[in-house]
């Protein structure tokens, strides 16, 4: 009993032991910045943000000159062949017949050509580029976000797998110590057969009970291994041990919180402003545009080239497009009013998602002080049942049930700090509280 109870306090005050010493160790923040490196969720998000800032570097070269450079050689025959409209006076002046004889042709120009005005084309089309960027960077780091509640989330499972495991193992040695002293009892003749043979099932329930929960040891530690990016094989051990209730904030203020610091809701900001910038876009459609053009080549059937130049002006205006124009105005319209809609939907996830967090972490700390209670008065009630079997007052089946209860009671409590540890990080991700 004295074991027991003495295994089962260290196991609820002072954590889980390492069982594998040639596994590192590691606190949180080591796991979850090993995690930040390694997880290709944060590599897949670096690349749409790199992918995003290269959108906006071709946005704004629609403000810069465009310039061409073109050479070309071609070798052809020269036969006339006349064209639609071409008079029979003239058709048989050229007209000279067919022949493979052929000559070379030489060309090269530079070609420039600036917009001057498109009337909010190219400004709808930055904003676009730039409002999906900074949407790509709110997302990594929403993804950081989810990274460091799923490791945090995983690392403190561990925790509480290597305690339970603890546990059973204290479980275990005590039915072995039962079913020693109940054979002991029994050769002497104090106690019934019977006492011997519910002793050995004790014990071979507790057996049990230590193999569930080495198990579900191992499907845990590989849970952190996957939040961390690594082989389900390489878990790192734990170095910390579940925490004491914390302070908590008001509701109120939390809420503004999540609503200023949310990654995912500035993001769904951002496709609000990027489909401000569609409208601009589809609106400029409906006016001119004027731009300038200018070449200079060189190009003759032999050498020297004969260099020619232009300069000029291009002013265009749609007319009729079938409706087309004004059509995606509409459709930009439209979808400005949905992502609109999209932001006030996502705030009031967001909000229920704090509530429900911040209920999560009260329901927890109460939980931790009932259960702190169950298991005090569990190891009093064992202590008393092993007393009383012992001066042959009590019975088999009163020792046993006293022993299961206050395993129970163990595993109860270190269960409600470890819900605890989980709804804080809850409560920080639906804050938007990222990692360090």
């Amino acid at each position: 009993m004295k074991r027991l109870s003495l295994l089962i306090c260290a196991v609820a005050m002072c954590g889980a032991v390492a069982f594998a010493a040639n596994t590192a160790t590691v606190s949180l923040d080591q796991a979850v910045q090993m995690a930040l490196q390694k997880n290709p969720d944060v590599a897949a998000a670096n690349a749409l943000v790199d992918a995003a800032r290269a959108n906006v570097k071709i946005a704004h070269a629609n403000y810069l000159p465009q310039i061409d450079l073109g050479l070309s050689y071609t070798r052809q025959t020269y036969n006339y062949a006349a064209s639609p409209g071409t008079s029979p006076s003239q058709w048989a002046l050229f007209y000279k017949g067919q022949s493979n004889a052929n000559a070379p042709y030489y060309f090269g120009g530079l070609n420039l050509s600036q917009t001057i005005l498109d009337f909010g084309r190219t400004k709808g089309q930055v904003e676009v580029s730039q409002a999906q960027l900074e949407a790509a960077e709110h997302n990594l780091q929403f993804v950081r976000d989810q990274i460091y509640y799923n490791v945090r989330a995983a690392y403190f499972t561990v925790i509480a797998a290597e305690d339970a495991v603890s546990i059973q193992k204290a479980a275990v040695t005590d039915a072995q110590r039962h079913l020693d002293q109940a054979r002991a009892y029994h050769q002497f003749g104090t106690v019934p057969g019977i006492d011997v043979t519910s002793e050995e099932l004790a014990l071979a329930n507790s057996r049990l009970g230590l193999q569930q929960a080495e198990e579900s040891q191992e499907v845990d530690r590989s849970q952190l291994a996957t939040a961390m990016g690594l082989p389900v094989d390489q878990a790192p051990e734990p170095s910390e041990i579940l925490g004491s209730p914390r302070k908590m904030g008001n509701l109120g203020p939390l809420l503004t919180e999540a609503e200023q610091s949310r990654q995912d809701l500035l993001a769904q900001f951002d496709q609000v402003k990027a489909s401000m910038g569609n409208l601009l876009t589809a609106k400029a459609q409906l006016r001119p545009n004027l731009s300038l053009s200018t070449f200079l080549d060189f190009r003759n059937l032999t050498w020297p080239l004969v260099y020619n130049w232009s300069l000029g002006q291009m002013l265009a205006q749609s007319i009729f497009a079938g409706g087309a124009n004004r059509a995606r105005v509409r459709a930009a319209q439209a979808q400005e009013v949905a992502a609109q809609e999209d932001v006030a939907s996502l705030r009031l996830l967001v909000d229920q998602q704090v509530f429900a967090a911040l209920s999560g972490m009260r329901l927890a700390k109460d939980q931790i002080d009932n259960a702190a209670v169950a298991d005090r008065y569990a190891r009093e009630n064992l202590a008393l049942a092993e007393g009383r079997y012992k001066t042959g007052v009590g019975n088999v089946v009163e020792l046993n049930d006293a022993e299961y209860q206050a395993t129970q009671a163990a595993l109860q409590l270190v269960s409600a700090r470890y819900n605890y540890e989980v709804a804080i990080a809850k409560l920080d991700f639906a804050l938007g509280r990222g990692p360090k």
